[in-house]
């Protein structure tokens, strides 16, 4: 990406422009904000005249949004095959057009009486593209290497935040269906989940790296301002943020689809492995202080997925947690059985929560960080092929408890179970 980029003439302006668009379409809720963002950020990138941003629908393409100076074809359908972004998508390749009345793709009825002479008209996604993005121009122009890099970027992190969104609506669906009393059938056999399971694989996991790579080379750079650092260790949190999202959900996905993971049983210190993931969460929460008393916790155990428990329970309790008070963490033995205890004091769980609280797509509270609702899942079922069991307690007056009880042995081979 970056050998084209060269060759393209990106700036490295354009590159935290770039970047700073990305991560705001990675965070858009929407998807009238995907396509607003796209028009807006197309247009400062490019300088074009004018934006639009086309949907597929059937047989159609809907003109969902534009930026122009004069209107355009907000709100309208066209045939696909009647129409510039029709030809984009259905072709799977961007339309260059220098100039638009002497091509024979353009409806040139429906452009005479606007502004564009010149256009570059580029599919959202490669395979079965979402729609277009059209940059156009009011003099004679052929969009330059730049230009098309620059707008090809765009394209693939519009596809993604459009996977996104469809993700949330599907979840949200699932979890109103779920809701006590529904009466509806398990959310975690839907097919619809199982479909777009793939798409975050494939559509949100690379590109992220690819971001993060990015980032991480502008960040480098010993000439960057402190507005542009700021920039970029912004881009870099919310890229952290949406892979960690990911791989709660292709976790689950393994769960569901592979039968469970198995685990990596040997001879472990608890006591040592919940230091190292101390030790981190320190570096991520420097001003909060955590508590540890331990004893020497020696058992047979995956250490790779007990640190993911201990990352989780630490986190939520650092995160829901009263900033002021403590965190901590208690690790101790008792009778063949070992002990781990998170403890925060603040706002409780809702009451109506706990009974459900380590289902699939269920969330405590709102976080702010597009969770969908899968870390405790993940956490219980981690604790449940150990042959222990997760416990939670939480009350205004005496904060939250997770209490984790593992035998110290357990048969093998072990594997992790859905519910």
């Amino acid at each position: 990406m970056s050998d084209r980029a060269e060759i393209a003439g990106v700036s490295f302006q354009d590159a935290l422009l770039l970047l700073e668009a990305v991560r705001s379409l990675s965070q858009a809720p929407d998807v009238h904000t995907v396509a607003r963002r796209v028009c807006t950020q197309v247009k400062q990138l490019l300088g074009s005249d004018g934006v639009s941003f086309v949907l597929c629908d059937g047989e159609y393409v809907y003109y969902a949004e534009e930026e122009a100076p004069t209107p355009l074809w907000k709100g309208r359908r066209f045939p696909a095959t009647e129409c510039i972004s029709g030809w984009a998508i259905l072709h799977r390749r961007t339309a260059v057009i220098e100039d638009v009345y002497v091509d024979s793709r353009i409806p040139i009825e429906a452009y005479r009486p606007t502004f564009v002479k010149s256009l570059a008209m580029m599919p959202i996604g490669h395979e079965r593209p979402l729609g277009a993005i059209g940059a156009y121009w009011a003099r004679t122009h052929k969009a330059t290497e730049r230009e098309l890099f620059l707008l090809g970027v765009i394209a693939d992190a519009a596809q993604n935040a459009l996977s996104q969104v469809e993700l949330r609506q599907e979840v949200a669906r699932l979890q109103s269906r779920s809701t006590p009393g529904a009466g509806s059938r398990d959310v975690a056999g839907d097919p619809m989940l199982a479909r777009l399971l793939p798409v975050i694989a494939h559509d949100l996991k690379n590109p992220l790296g690819a971001i993060s790579l990015a980032a991480q080379s502008l960040s480098r750079r010993g000439s960057l301002r402190d507005g542009d650092v700021v920039s970029v260790r912004r881009i870099l949190s919310s890229v952290e943020r949406a892979r960690h999202l990911v791989d709660e959900i292709l976790e689950y996905a393994r769960v569901r689809e592979q039968g469970g993971l198995p685990l990596d049983i040997a001879e472990t210190r608890l006591d040592d492995v919940a230091r190292t993931v101390i030790d981190e969460a320190r570096t991520v929460f420097p001003n909060r202080d955590i508590e540890f008393v331990a004893e020497q916790v020696c058992g047979a155990w995956d250490a790779h997925r007990l640190a993911e428990v201990f990352s989780n329970l630490l986190g939520n309790a650092l995160q829901y947690g009263h900033p002021e008070s403590p965190v901590t963490l208690h690790v101790s033995a008792h009778q063949g059985e070992c002990h781990l205890e998170v403890h925060n004091t603040g706002p409780a769980i809702p009451p109506d929560v706990l009974p459900v609280l380590f289902e699939p797509f269920r969330r405590g509270r709102s976080d702010g960080r597009g969770s969908v609702g899968l870390g405790l899942f993940i956490v219980s079922q981690i604790v449940q092929a150990h042959g222990g069991r997760i416990e939670v307690q939480s009350t205004p007056a005496h904060g939250t408890t997770f209490t984790v009880h593992l035998p110290t042995r357990q048969s093998l081979p072990i594997e992790l179970h859905s519910a």
